[in-house]
């Protein structure tokens, strides 16, 4: 079976890979200027994008690692993240934290695995 892929921009790497019911999806601010809110709401509704062109949503999220540039905004992510992903337990996924060197001016950047 082969895999779908959708290329990134900035060539080299694919912003979202599926395969059968396999979804990987990558998922970053368009403004790298914006302050940390700005930028993760951004993120987010790409990420909403991202999935839903592959026939996906965030309900069917299995699994997010959110790499952050400073971990200081860690409080102010997981209470945007809570409103994000909802009340349903049934569909939050598996999630990690983990502080990153990213490209200058991003401050955060989601990897997710999903199932369409």
């Amino acid at each position: 079976m082969a895999a779908d892929r959708w290329p990134s921009a900035s060539g080299g790497r694919s912003r979202v890979v599926a395969r059968g019911a396999q979804v990987f999806a990558v998922a970053n601010a368009s403004d790298v200027q914006a302050g940390f809110d700005a930028q993760f709401a951004q993120t987010l509704e790409m990420l909403d994008q991202h999935l839903a062109h592959v026939g996906s949503s965030r309900a069917s999220l299995l699994s997010v690692q959110i790499f952050m540039a400073d971990l200081h905004y860690k409080q102010q992510m997981d209470a945007a993240w809570r409103k994000w992903i909802g009340d349903d337990e049934a569909a939050w996924p598996q999630r990690a934290v983990i502080g990153a060197q990213l490209d200058a001016g991003l401050l955060v950047e989601l990897v997710a695995v999903a199932f369409r």
